[in-house]
């Protein structure tokens, strides 16, 4: 096997701009998927436009839909998979083949080539990931409506009388009154209930309305901000956990995927030593990256063990996948292929 059997953008993502490594990710990992390719193939079939809609779901619309379970990012690989991979677009004449309009994106039938193989517009369309803040017009904190009050006084209410249903419960079975009328509780009787604070509130999905006292008379705005930015910390609901690192992995972590993804690319076919040992030295050129340049790398357990990582990210990222479906370059790859 030589390394031009292997193009420098398959496994050498050095390049890559911060600004377009989530997206490259999702796009390299869905490369890897037979499954995902295949919904492509069947996209491109001119025979699902003389189907009807039922036949068109259970042709390729229901597959769709499973890709597009991971979210906003299932877009960076959907977007243009009806386009023909080597269409010549144009903008001048809406009734002829291949139409798009001056101001529409960059994008076309692109998958399933190398990220780094498309033009730089494209990249650039493709890396701007929607998200749900984004779609909805969501900011951290705003008025609530009025007609939620009504639904905090009950929410509220009903708490308190579970509360007090509990309470008079335990002293039912653990108070007693003595001859002058005076209660008392029974030695073998465990602690009463204990009940944290009703907090005045309505929830729905991730989004709390919420009652608060502000004393805006007695303190400045930004000791009300560094009050209330201590108060979150502690007051932020149990059941919703803090968004820090989940979802906004930093550009290194990216970097690491993609590097793991190079490392069982390479081992689909060359063996770690086979690359590390330098009487053998069958792949000079990954020496010569940014991307191998740390000294573990000379450590054949550290591709045994990116190469590992890499198909677990495989499944994690795509969790839809068939349940045996395994990364197209898990496989040592037999010469000459």
């Amino acid at each position: 096997m030589t390394a031009e059997a292997l193009p420098q953008i398959e496994w050498d993502f050095g390049s890559v701009p911060d600004a377009e490594l989530v997206a490259c990710c999702y796009w390299e990992y869905a490369r890897e998927s037979a499954f995902i390719r295949s919904v492509r193939e069947r996209c491109l079939d001119p025979k699902w436009r003389e189907m009807m809609n039922s036949e068109v779901w259970d042709y390729c619309g229901r597959d769709i839909e499973k890709v597009q379970s991971i979210g906003y990012e299932s877009e960076v690989i959907l977007r243009g998979f009806f386009l023909e991979a080597d269409a010549v677009n144009q903008s001048q004449d809406e009734k002829l083949p291949n139409y798009r309009a001056p101001d529409a994106p960059a994008i076309n039938g692109s998958f399933p080539a190398a990220w780094q193989s498309l033009s730089e517009d494209e990249r650039n369309s493709r890396a701007q990931i929607r998200s749900f803040v984004e779609q909805f017009q969501i900011v951290p904190i705003k008025l609530g409506h009025w007609g939620w009050g009504k639904d905090i006084a009950q929410v509220g209410q009903r708490r308190v009388e579970e509360q007090h249903e509990q309470r008079k419960n335990w002293e039912k079975v653990y108070v007693r009154r003595d001859e002058k009328g005076i209660p008392f509780t029974l030695p073998e009787a465990p602690k009463p209930p204990e009940f944290e604070k009703v907090r005045p509130r309505v929830c729905w999905g991730s989004m709390e309305t919420l009652m608060v006292d502000i004393a805006w008379g007695s303190f400045t705005n930004d000791e009300i901000a560094n009050y209330f930015r201590k108060w979150v910390k502690h007051a932020r609901p149990k059941e919703i956990p803090n968004m820090d690192g989940k979802g906004r992995n930093k550009a290194g972590d990216w970097r690491a995927k993609l590097t793991r993804l190079a490392v069982m690319r390479l081992l689909a076919r060359f063996s770690p030593l086979e690359i590390i040992d330098p009487r053998r030295n069958r792949f000079p050129a990954v020496w010569k990256t940014n991307q191998f340049a740390g000294s573990k790398w000379a450590d054949s357990a550290k591709w045994h063990d990116a190469r590992r990582e890499a198909g677990q990210l495989f499944r994690k990222i795509f969790p839809f996948l068939p349940p045996n479906e395994k990364p197209l370059s898990w496989e040592r790859q037999k010469p000459g292929k």
